[in-house]
């Protein structure tokens, strides 16, 4: 048994898409979060720069006494999670390998569609990821950029009414997803992190019958096996100690888009300086 915290981190708010899957699947782990809020988002970025951001972040969580590292951002895992392997002293898990397992386990006539930032489509790691567990793919991709910033910007219930009412948001979504559904794919595979909160005006758009995809809820699992095999579980009548931080100046209103998120409030929210 081993009661260190799990350290996750992510450009921004998206990566708590995957915080609420560990914490839903392993209640009793205590989880350490990092939204670089300051720099995101990362889809456009160097991968270069994109590497010693990651390095930054690995660093701390090593010096919270993090026992295990998830890269919660295509992005940063696309760009750095074999130099994050290599550095750290501790387990890394990224989401690429986990987003190509659930949209393999998904399909059934093997025609996938694929959004995600510049960087991350750009690495060409999804297909590379997807066809090493099934050549016979088809994978039709599009850069979706704008979505990042639009989850950092407005709360769910700011975008819930743009869909309601065919708004900006909505027609964002539209144009992005047109093209690659002429192709008729059966499943919709979500590169970004942060895209899972726009699954209502994705769906609005592509109907009830494309399947809808992410690395979550298989990241999570992934976690779970390792910390399992390495006998590092929490114990089961621990009660867990979450923390929050954010480099982006404003730690309230990252607390109240974050609770939404995350499904429940987050009660420990700090700003993080990584320049010290």
């Amino acid at each position: 048994m081993n009661n260190s915290p799990i350290g996750i981190f992510d450009s921004g708010l998206g990566g708590l898409t995957v915080a609420k899957e560990l914490a839903e699947l392993m209640p009793h782990e205590s989880l350490i979060y990092v939204g670089d809020q300051a720099r995101c988002p990362y889809g456009s970025r160097d991968c270069a720069e994109v590497q010693n951001f990651v390095l930054q972040i690995c660093n701390f969580l090593q010096k919270q006494g993090c026992k295990l590292i998830v890269i919660a951002c295509n992005t940063a895992t696309s760009c750095a999670l074999e130099v994050a392997q290599k550095h750290c002293d501790v387990p890394v898990l990224g989401v690429i390998n986990a987003g190509a397992r659930a949209a393999i386990n998904a399909t059934e006539t093997a025609k996938l569609a694929l959004i995600g930032t510049q960087r991350t489509i750009e690495s060409a790691a999804y297909p590379k990821a997807i066809h090493a567990l099934d050549a016979s793919v088809e994978i039709y991709e599009a850069v979706t950029p704008e979505l990042t910033t639009i989850v950092e910007a407005c709360t769910n219930d700011e975008m819930a009414v743009c869909v309601q009412k065919r708004g900006e948001y909505y027609h964002l979504v539209e144009g992005y997803l047109r093209p690659l559904l002429k192709r008729q794919p059966d499943t919709l595979l979500l590169g970004c992190t942060h895209y899972p909160v726009l699954t209502e005006a994705l769906r609005s758009v592509a109907g009830q019958e494309l399947k809808i995809v992410c690395a979550a809820g298989e990241v999570s699992v992934e976690a779970r096996s390792l910390l399992g095999q390495r006998e590092q579980l929490a114990d089961s009548s621990s009660k867990p100690q979450s923390i929050f931080y954010t480099t982006g100046d404003n730690t309230e209103d990252f607390a109240r888009k974050g609770s939404r998120i995350f499904g429940s409030g987050l009660d420990r929210v700090k700003y993080l300086s990584l320049d010290d």
